[in-house]
């Protein structure tokens, strides 16, 4: 059910932009005949110039594009005001003027109360009365008289301006009640949408988080496929370590998958930076036996000497790291990919810790795409960046809470991975 009712402010709005545009084109020849009259026989070029303010403000408020309804309304209360005031002394009299001060008041009495429309009409006709003498009197009357009767016909006004006042006051009301009478409804309306809306971003959300899990895990199956191909057990021992601990890092994905619903795990581990270095370096060896081929060598390594432990997300950093080697191969094709790890900026519970990650890219510059990389990465909106390895990537800095940006250095890709950790003790 929509309502019809429209708002009072927009009604007067746009009924005033209608009159000013008529007065604009009415009061042309007008303001022609009249100028001829000023600047050539009486001579008030001041008077002529106040006039074509006006006639200009006219065409301003009809045609001009005003966002503000207050602005067109109280301009054209002010404007018709100044008029009476301003003809009234050109012409040194109230009774051929006082139409600019009925305008006036009719137009204030649909916003203001009626005793404040009539003191202000009252005041503005007290002052013309005291500036001016009114000229225009027939032979033999008393200018007392004829003033007083022009000023008993002014309060025939008052109707106008109180049959004005019980119109707004009689649609506000009725408007008001025709919202309250619908209001519930919309309300229900309103929850039912969110509803199916929330719903609906709940199962695209839950449908995403599976085909990005789906992916990383077949991802780490098949470099896992590939080293147990090119392994001779007896040789390469530590090629079946290797093996056996991605066994065990895609089992444990999966048990968190099976007990929590949730691919990317939160927990973590009490590790001092070192520890995450070194960690990390013996996880990235098997993609340089995978991707031998390429010739790709991959380096973990640190600076910090801190023997402070953080808590460590090390399962969601090993998912990272997996998809950031492999997209940094697809997209970079590099020879040489290097991990570093740092601290960064302390709070009283947490510790930032910074990745930087340098790629030595062999593609042409142009098809590099970082700006794309960046803004998709830097979107809220969801994990949907149009590449599976990104998903996955920002789907891990958005659990971390964590941020990612990549930048042109020479002919190397660099990536600054920033996220932060809870403090733990030193050991």
């Amino acid at each position: 059910m929509q309502s019809n009712i429209q708002n009072l402010d927009g009604i007067l709005d746009q009924s005033l932009k209608i009159a000013a545009r008529a007065i604009a084109v009415v009061a042309f020849p007008a303001l022609i005949l009249v100028g001829y009259r000023n600047l050539f026989l009486d001579f008030v070029p001041y008077h002529q110039a106040f006039l074509t303010v006006c006639y200009g403000l006219f065409v301003f408020l009809g045609f001009g594009k005003i966002k503000s309804n207050r602005v067109r309304f109280y301009s054209l209360v002010l404007i018709f005001f100044s008029l009476f005031i301003a003809a009234g002394l050109r012409n040194s009299s109230i009774i051929f003027v006082d139409v600019f001060l009925i305008l006036a008041c009719g137009l204030m009495a649909f916003k203001f109360t009626g005793p404040l429309v009539i003191m202000s009409g009252t005041i503005a006709t007290i002052l013309l009365l005291l500036l001016v003498p009114e000229t225009f009197l027939p032979d033999g009357e008393v200018y007392s008289s004829i003033i007083g009767v022009h000023i008993s016909c002014l309060t025939l006004s008052f109707v106008l301006i109180f049959a004005i006042r019980n119109v707004v006051d009689q649609y506000q009301n009725f408007y008001l009640k025709e919202i309250e009478q619908n209001k519930s409804l919309i309300e229900k309306n309103k929850t039912s949408y969110d509803l199916v809306a929330e719903a609906q971003e709940s199962s695209e959300a839950e449908k995403t988080k599976l085909k990005i899990a789906a992916y990383s895990l077949a991802s780490q199956m098949e470099l896992t496929k590939g080293l147990l191909e090119r392994t001779d057990k007896k040789k390469n021992r530590s090629q079946v370590d290797y093996i056996r601990d991605r066994i065990l890092d895609v089992s444990f994905n999966l048990s968190k998958i099976s007990e929590t619903g949730n691919y990317i795990s939160n927990d973590t581990e009490t590790l001092t930076i070192q520890d995450l270095s070194h960690i990390l370096e013996k996880f990235t060896h098997a993609y340089e036996s995978f991707l031998d081929e390429k010739d790709l060598k991959v380096e973990v390594e640190t600076s910090s000497v801190s023997e402070v432990g953080y808590g460590i997300p090390l399962g969601s950093l090993k998912v990272m790291l997996h998809h950031l080697i492999f997209y940094c191969y697809e997209s970079y094709e590099p020879k040489e990919l290097k991990f570093e790890f740092s601290e960064g900026r302390q709070s009283q519970t947490m510790r930032e810790v910074q990745l930087t990650v340098l790629a030595s890219t062999t593609v042409d510059l142009e098809n590099l795409k970082l700006s794309h990389f960046n803004r998709i990465m830097e979107s809220k909106l969801n994990f949907e960046t149009g590449a599976p390895h990104t998903n996955l990537i920002k789907a891990v800095l958005s659990s971390l809470p964590g941020s990612i940006k990549a930048t042109l250095i020479g002919n190397k890709v660099r990536m600054d991975v920033v996220f932060w950790v809870e403090l733990g003790e030193a050991n």
